[in-house]
């Protein structure tokens, strides 16, 4: 199985978006240690972005995709 990393970034970014704004719908509301999760979820949003750009200004030398099962061959 392989992976694109700008698609697996790109999820995560839309997924961590709906989470932040349905956070922010309700930010009055929220208090305490919730709080906290308000603003890591931000911090993580914000990460996902930087790596997102990064990624999309540099070039892979091995190509676009990642392989996952690198160097779980087959033995039978």
């Amino acid at each position: 199985m392989d992976v694109n990393p700008k698609k697996f970034l790109g999820y995560q970014i839309i997924a961590i978006i709906i989470i932040w704004a349905g956070m922010t719908f309700f930010l009055d509301k929220i208090t305490g240690n919730a709080r906290i999760v308000y603003y890591v979820v931000t911090s993580w949003l914000l990460f996902l972005i930087v790596l997102f750009i990064k990624n999309l200004f540099t070039k892979s030398n091995n190509g676009e995709v990642i392989p996952i099962n690198k160097g779980k061959e087959d033995k039978r």
